[in-house]
């Protein structure tokens, strides 16, 4: 098995705001559970996951102490390292010496390392890579691999911005033998980058190989791709038909632990209301986030919209296509327009308007 398996959460998550604001990438819920939760689950599958992270690290850290203890070890980087440079500094920090597993940490997926390590053994490859194929009206988002019968790399682009004769695409999963390990250079002042620097790099010296996993994975790094994560996970989801009281569900809908729903409420389909939360009468949910300890109010109304933790959404409130940061009073009847977004720990007593950002 690899020595350690390193799960990068050290991305400032500027997309994602002003949900980000108060809570880093990697603890975004998916199904009620924070995405790290699910990465670090599938990297333990074959190392000891230890999380690198910098941007409200002692969030991370706080979670990480509370959720895993001792089986999950942070470090902490001191200055933006980018991702290549993140994997350096725990190499080198913990002393690592042996085969490494590499995983982004903000990366919904039911990815097998277990399978993707059997496969980088069977190659005999110093690097192996994950990868997924993607549509090819997005294939200029990501790094983009050509891969030979055998599934050795023949060429990586990394966002290219015209067709490269492919759609697989770099999945954020990596494996890294000693050898190529040996070959990652010295940290300076600048940031390292994997597909930039790094791969490159190792293609020049090692056959480096692609496995190409068939499943979910979804980056979650816009709030429409946070979105589309959840419902991906509803629908694969066998325990996602709840059955409340005078409540109205419409599958796939998730509700956590210790959730009270309020007769005559509508809910679904494809909503995921955060655990302790509290929803009142005559609510209708559709599409849409709630994160944890939400009261929403009688008559409120949800659709394709984030609402962050700890939010109280007034009666009659009414959120269409919008984002809701941590801890925000959207008072009675108010509009929370298509595109509008309200950032953390703030009152609002007047509508907002489709596509205003109230930071």
């Amino acid at each position: 098995m690899a020595e350690s398996g390193i799960i990068l959460a050290g991305g400032f998550a500027t997309r994602l705001r002003p949900l980000s604001y108060t809570k880093p990438k990697p603890l975004f819920p998916v199904l009620g559970r924070p995405v790290l939760d699910w990465v670090v689950e599938r990297v333990a599958e074959v190392a000891e996951p230890v999380v690198s992270a910098r941007y409200l690290s002692s969030v991370i850290r706080s979670y990480i102490n509370t959720r895993w203890g001792g089986r999950v070890r942070l470090v902490e980087e001191d200055r933006p390292l980018g991702d290549g440079g993140a994997v350096i500094n725990v190499v080198r920090s913990l002393g690592l010496r042996g085969p490494i597993v590499v995983a982004n940490g903000d990366v919904f997926t039911d990815l097998s390392v277990r399978a993707f390590w059997e496969f980088h053994k069977r190659s005999g490859a110093a690097v192996s890579m994950a990868l997924i194929e993607v549509p090819p009206e997005e294939v200029g988002r990501f790094g983009i691999a050509l891969i030979d019968e055998g599934g050795r790399i023949k060429r990586f682009v990394e966002k290219p911005k015209e067709p490269v004769g492919s759609n697989l695409a770099n999945a954020g999963f990596y494996i890294f033998e000693p050898e190529a390990v040996a070959e990652f250079p010295e940290l300076n002042s600048g940031e390292v980058k994997i597909a930039k620097q790094i791969i490159p790099r190792l293609m020049e010296k090692f056959d480096v190989y692609g496995y190409v996993h068939r499943g979910l994975w979804f980056d979650i790094g816009t709030h429409v791709d946070y979105l589309r994560a959840n419902f991906a996970a509803l629908e694969s989801c066998n325990t996602c038909r709840p059955e409340l009281p005078g409540v109205r569900i419409i599958p796939p809908v998730y509700i956590g632990e210790g959730v009270s729903v309020a007769s005559e409420s509508v809910i679904g389909p494809y909503a995921v209301v955060g655990n302790r939360s509290k929803v009142g009468p005559h609510v209708r949910i559709r599409e849409s986030v709630v994160m944890d300890g939400v009261v929403i109010e009688a008559g409120a109304y949800l659709s394709r919209s984030i609402v962050g933790e700890g939010v109280v959404l007034g009666r009659w409130a009414r959120l269409v296509e919008a984002v809701v940061a941590d801890g925000v009073y959207v008072k009675d009847e108010i509009y929370v327009g298509r595109g509008a977004a309200v950032g953390p720990n703030r009152e609002v007593e007047q509508d907002v308007k489709d596509g205003e950002i109230l930071p």
